[in-house]
């Protein structure tokens, strides 16, 4: 008899929205992959990309198999800065998901909702072992796809937040931030015109802004305490910042020492730095006082894309959400 081919399911952005998990319940998914690497368990490797002649644009291949979810298949994703005059998104991307028990692909999805979400969760995981207890004030230096999500999830593990100052390239882009955000919490939103403004006495600040040749964001801003995510990895932070840090934390020294020696040759990262997978398998303190200066950055692992995906997937077709196709038969 022969095989019957699997068909693909196809997911939109809207699609994947209806049928996720709660926040909470992403962000535990996210700890316990990185949980799973730290004992071993993923194989993810450095990305591999093309870079194309256009200012700070890449493409990324992102594959990762995660054994104990059985979670297989690879991120393709875009990043071209300045599509949105063209009226396109700056960052677009696709998962494909292949079945691991005959290696077939069996979904494919819109990558950026998941992109968003599980940034948002690993800076999440990072704060919940690396921030100081009850975070009240958080600063955002950015505030697109990033910057919300981040407001969302962080929300989520810590009620106390009440002060969240925003600080992006325009008023309008932090005004409009701030107005639709001011529906979803009770914090009070506090759009503000410097960059200092946003990162000066926070507990926890995070950045998401476009990668330059520019590093915004000042050593003598940061205050003692205070957590560092920079979701765009090394784009926001000046050389000195790294100069005065008490712990850096990474999801993949490797990923982080290669991206460093693209984008940014002359800068000296520290030669110890401790793994989420150390820290949130208890192998490794997070945090060591209360004044300690820490930077977490996650670089952008495949493998805390695919659990999620993987869920995504499953929950879609129970609820028979999206359309098949069949690209193999």
């Amino acid at each position: 008899m022969t095989a019957r081919f699997p068909e693909q399911l196809l997911l939109d952005s809207a699609d994947i929205a209806a049928v996720a998990p709660p926040l909470a319940d992403i962000v535990e998914m996210v700890e316990h992959t990185y949980r799973m690497d730290g004992r071993g368990e993923v194989e993810v490797p450095v990305k591999a990309g093309v870079h194309p002649d256009r200012p700070h644009s890449f493409l990324h291949a992102m594959p990762a198999w995660v054994a104990g979810e059985k979670a297989l298949g690879m991120k393709w994703i875009s990043y071209y800065p300045g599509n949105a005059e063209r009226g396109f998104p700056d960052s677009s991307g696709l998962i494909v998901l292949n079945d691991p028990e005959h290696g077939l692909p069996v979904a494919i999805m819109e990558g950026m909702w998941i992109t968003f979400v599980r940034t948002a969760a690993c800076g999440a995981v990072a704060a919940r072992h690396c921030a100081r207890r009850d975070p009240v004030r958080l600063g955002l230096v950015g505030c697109g796809g990033l910057g919300m999500w981040s407001l969302r999830v962080l929300s989520v593990l810590f009620p106390t937040l009440e002060d969240v100052f925003v600080a992006s390239r325009t008023p309008a882009s932090r005004e409009k931030f701030c107005a639709v955000m001011a529906e979803e919490g009770s914090w009070t939103l506090n759009p503000v015109d410097t960059a200092e403004d946003a990162v000066r006495g926070m507990d926890i600040v995070v950045s998401s802004i476009p990668q330059g040749s520019e590093r915004p964001l000042k050593a003598d801003w940061w205050t003692p305490g205070m957590l560092a995510i920079p979701l765009d990895v090394l784009t926001a932070w000046e050389d000195e910042a790294f100069e005065i840090l008490d712990l850096l934390v990474a999801d993949n020294d490797a990923g982080l020492r290669a991206a460093a020696a693209q984008r940014r040759p002359d800068l000296e990262l520290p030669g110890d730095f401790t793994s989420f997978g150390d820290i949130v398998l208890g192998n490794r303190p997070g945090r060591n006082g209360d004044r300690d200066r820490i930077m977490a950055i996650p670089t952008g692992l495949g493998s805390v894309d695919m659990p999620l995906a993987w869920s995504i997937y499953r929950r879609a077709r129970a609820a028979g959400v999206g359309r098949t196709i069949d690209l193999l038969s």
